[in-house]
Order: structure tokens, then C-alpha cells, then sequence
């Protein structure tokens, strides 16, 4: 039944209109993320995987990262959902040695995401 339905979503162009809809609704948090980043203060921050999807990764320059699971409990105890970039990672594929961080901004709007980055900002200032 579910082919079915999504066959009729493709066949009607729903599918498609749906998918430009949400594009469009997320390009202004897609954008503003890493604008956020790059305007603060603090460890420069290079960002991956901003042109499509609902987060980003941001490397911080000047990181360890060995120090990525202390910054997440940090800034999650500031109410900031950080992941860590590091369970991708193994034996067979090095990872950087600078912390990188999974953030996402599905739900979030303008405000709450520049809001995000200062506090973001205030919490790697005082670990670092």
C-alpha cells in the first residue's frame, strides 16, 4: 500500500512540489548556521555539508578533538544539542584531530539559531 501511494505522489508531481517546498522553508536556517559561525568570535569555524539536508559539521580550528565530549556536555547543559563527528570514525579511516561538531537546525528559527552560536561561543571561550 505504501508503494502505491508514493508511486501516485511521483506520478501527480506531489512528490516533487513537496520536496522544492520544504527546500525553500530550510534554505534560510541553512544559511544562517554558518553565517552564525563564521561571524562569532572564538576558534574559526570550517563548515561541511551546508548546501542541502537539515544540519551541518563544524570543525573548530584550535580544538582538540579529545575535547569534543567535554564541549558537548557543556553546551548541552546550556540547552545546545551538539553531536559528536567522531562515531563515523575508526581504525580504517582517520579522523581529523581538530574537535568537529553534527548541528542541526530543522525547527529552529532565525533568532533561536544566532542565539545558539553566542551562547555556543561563551561556553568554547571559557573552555578554552
Amino acid at each position: 500500500m505504501e508503494q502505491d501511494v508514493l508511486a501516485g505522489l511521483l506520478a501527480r508531481g506531489a512528490y516533487k512540489r513537496h520536496m522544492r517546498s520544504i527546500s525553500r522553508k530550510n534554505a534560510g536556517p541553512r544559511g544562517i548556521l554558518p553565517q552564525a559561525l563564521s561571524d562569532r568570535p572564538g576558534p574559526q569555524a570550517t563548515v561541511a555539508g551546508a548546501k542541502t539536508g537539515l544540519h551541518i559539521v563544524a570543525w573548530m580550528s584550535g580544538i582538540d578533538a579529545g575535547r569534543e565530549p567535554v564541549i558537548i556536555a557543556t553546551a548541552r547543559a546550556a540547552g545546545i544539542g551538539l553531536y559528536p563527528v567522531s562515531p563515523p570514525y575508526g581504525p580504517s579511516v582517520p579522523r581529523p584531530e581538530i574537535a568537529g561538531f553534527v548541528m542541526g537546525y530543522a525547527g529552529l528559527d532565525a533568532e533561536a539559531l544566532r542565539r545558539g552560536v553566542a551562547v555556543l561561543a561563551t561556553k568554547l571561550a571559557e573552555q578554552c
